[in-house]
């Protein structure tokens, strides 16, 4: 009962927060070297490893990812694979309504990337936070996602979806908008 009212004081929390946000929305120009901010969960091997890949895709394409993902422990030991350009939040950094907290976690949540992609294949209330409360110019999730109405841009991912066919979804879906400039 208590997880219960813990849970709703901080989507009330999230949507309060999410509502006073005054961000500049930005067209969807994958074209462009872009900004792009990653959210994940990288507690599992296999997805830091996959979402390792698609950053190094997006920086070799000229774009400048940041990586924040999520990481299940109390305290870092560290990821075996963890490099400079990632970010990361622990279980410790979140308060008593899971909403995370952090220099790592303000600072990318102020930051005006030009886009902001949530490669979360599940609902995770910490990492749905920070996308809803971001200053990302264009937001893109996952339409089955709690926090879709945060989203500019979603896609249906279906259920035997992983997060690296979602990411490149996506990349395939932004380069097909066809985007010309406009005077």
């Amino acid at each position: 009962m208590v997880d219960f009212f813990k849970k709703q004081i901080g989507l009330l929390k999230m949507r309060q927060d999410a509502k006073k946000l005054n961000r500049q929305i930005k067209d969807p120009n994958i074209h462009r070297n872009s900004r792009i901010g990653i959210l994940y969960d990288a507690t599992e091997r296999e997805t830091f490893e996959e979402v390792r890949e698609f950053f190094r895709d997006l920086r070799n394409d000229g774009h400048k990812p940041h990586l924040l993902g999520y990481v299940d422990f109390k305290e870092i030991t560290f990821h075996p694979l963890a490099r400079p350009e990632n970010d990361y939040f622990l279980k410790s950094q979140l308060n008593w309504m899971n909403i995370p907290g952090g220099i790592v976690v303000d600072n990318f949540i102020r930051d005006p990337f030009d886009m902001l992609i949530n490669l979360t294949v599940n609902d995770f209330f910490p990492i749905d936070y920070i996308a809803a409360t971001s200053h990302a110019g264009l937001k893109i999730g996952r339409a089955e996602s709690a926090v879709a109405y945060c989203y500019d841009l979603s896609f249906y991912m279906g259920d035997t979806a992983d997060i690296k066919s979602f990411a490149y979804t996506i990349i395939h879906y932004l380069s097909q908008i066809n985007h010309e400039e406009t005077v």
